[in-house]
């Protein structure tokens, strides 16, 4: 408890002067009394100020004064414009639009077109607009999800999207792009087109029709992470353009050779995968549930998201991944050589022997995966050993794509280089410019428009660049990884009013593009 005093004793500087104080001042111009400090005084103390000695005459000044600062304040900022509040019109529905109800979400399905085959999805909204993706188990129960599905949603609302036309990186009207586009599709152009790695049944429809108004049309497909050597080995093995897709439900021993298949190199959908991994709860049947499980063994030289997963995994450097992948092959009994490299030690070979027994014990229900950035020679391997297993057709399903029909990206930079393109259009996701070697320099040769949700290394060396709209935004159609058909229907109004691939191609085949500004949508997307 405080000990203070608050009665303050008498003193001469408390005492009043007349009888017998010490008089006291606040500074030295009080003191002084000179005739600066007297008009400080006046400015400081309104005249009569020292007269308002009710609480209500106070009352009625402070009422003044804010009336009197509220006015100047409201004056004042009629004449600066970075001060207005923004106008805006709130205009409510004549006729509320069906199944809306404000906060209460709404589902649509739709798909999110990839390299590795579409992913279906539900997709949540607020009010019309998208909040939240889910797999659609209605249309596959091995449907999925991964983090870069999840993060799609985040590229709608990016505010680093691109939002302008483009030429030479300078900005352009919509339509001074049309025209340029008129100059450039016309009936003899030889135009080379650029696609991704996705499917499309839409798009091949008007591939067609290309090929029929441009007698010189070619056709590429480029994505830098699908790799070029797993494709290559596919399409040796299977024919043009085939892939392989992995079903992991009845896999009951998994092989990785540095394949970061639940994560980075999907080669289909992998809850397969886990709902043989993680078998618990009160649904738990003991030794039944605990031999269904799967066994993933890992081969990788660097830590990854499988690798962390694993039941074995082996560390080992890089450039002896073929060579630990040779030995489970022979150990297998397919005959494989390697050249070069430093042989194995007792340690990696002993576990490469009993990884190849685990994996013979389960012939015709294990799955070995090689990683897309690994050499044919291991693609080949990889190849082999399914083989030697029987994988094929069971846990392992060859499917043919329509990337059949398209070069890859060294036929394009032969072809540029050989300046038998007057220009080319790039529809794909990925950045040529700059994860392409060679194709910049190649590409100065012809004339390049390039479509985009960003302006990236390509956007900004294209002759002109289109702000595309985000699948969420855009109608279209693609297969999923095992083939099947699926829609792609937009879930809201293109945010800034960009151009899809197929409005693109469209506008390059009748020399009008479509603008969801001006036409609006003819049509709504339907709830699942």
């Amino acid at each position: 408890m405080s000990n203070r005093n608050t009665n303050q004793p008498d003193s001469p500087v408390n005492t009043p002067i007349n009888e017998g104080g010490a008089k006291t001042w606040r500074s030295v111009g009080e003191l002084e009394s000179t005739e600066r400090f007297q008009a400080a005084l006046d400015r400081e103390f309104i005249e009569g100020s020292d007269q308002m000695v009710t609480e209500e005459e106070r009352e009625v000044s402070r009422r003044s004064f804010m009336k009197l600062m509220g006015a100047s304040s409201a004056l004042a900022g009629m004449g600066l414009a970075a001060c207005r509040r923004p106008e805006s019109l709130i205009v409510p529905f004549a006729e509320s639009p069906e199944w809306s109800i404000p906060g209460k979400p709404l589902y649509y399905a739709t798909s999110m077109p990839r390299a590795n085959g579409a992913v279906p999805l539900v997709v949540t909204t607020h009010d019309g607009r998208p909040t939240k993706l889910e797999p659609n188990k209605l249309f596959n129960k091995a449907a999925g999800t991964d983090s870069f599905t999840q993060a799609s949603i985040l590229d709608m609302y990016d505010p680093a999207r691109s939002r302008e036309f483009l030429a030479k990186g300078e900005k352009k009207t919509r339509a001074e792009f049309e025209d340029a586009l008129a100059e450039i599709a016309k009936p003899d152009a030889k135009i080379g087109f650029v696609f991704g790695e996705d499917e499309s049944p839409t798009r091949s429809r008007l591939v067609k029709d290309l090929k029929e108004k441009f007698a010189g049309t070619k056709f590429f497909s480029y994505e830098p992470l699908t790799g070029e050597d797993r494709k290559q080995a596919n399409a040796a093995a299977f024919g043009a353009g085939a892939d392989v897709v992995a079903d992991f439900s009845d896999a009951k021993v998994v092989l990785s050779l540095d394949s970061d298949f639940l994560e980075l190199d999907q080669q289909g959908p992998v809850s397969g995968f886990y709902k043989n991994r993680f078998i618990e709860g009160a649904n738990y049947k003991g030794k039944a549930d605990k031999d269904a499980m799967n066994r993933l063994y890992v081969v990788e030289g660097g830590f990854s998201l499988t690798g962390g997963m694993a039941d074995h995994r082996l560390r080992i450097a890089p450039s002896q991944i073929p060579a630990i992948a040779a030995a489970i092959a022979n150990n297998l009994g397919a005959s494989v050589t390697v050249s070069g490299g430093a042989a194995l030690s007792a340690s990696d070979a002993k576990w490469a022997k009993e990884c190849a027994n685990d994996l013979k014990a389960n012939a015709g229900k294990s799955a070995v995966l090689a990683g897309s950035r690994q050499s044919i020679a291991l693609q080949d391997i990889c190849i082999a050993i399914n083989t030697a297993l029987g994988n094929y057709g069971k846990t392992l399903k060859p499917v043919l794509t329509e990337r059949g029909e398209y070069g890859d990206i060294e036929q394009l930079i032969k072809s540029l280089n050989a300046e038998e393109l007057d220009a080319i259009v790039l529809l794909t996701p990925a950045n040529p410019v700059y994860d392409a070697a060679g194709f910049a320099e190649a590409s100065k040769n012809t004339k390049v428009i390039q479509l985009g949700l960003r302006a990236d290394a390509s956007a900004r060396a294209a002759d002109w660049h289109v702000p595309a709209a985000h699948y969420l935004e855009s109608w279209s159609d693609a297969r999923s990884a095992l083939g099947e058909y699926t829609v792609v229907q937009p879930l809201i109004l293109p945010l800034y009013n960009g151009v899809s691939e197929l409005d693109l191609l469209l506008a390059i085949l009748d020399g009008e593009l479509f603008d969801s500004a001006k036409d609006g949508e003819t049509t709504s997307p339907s709830p699942s």
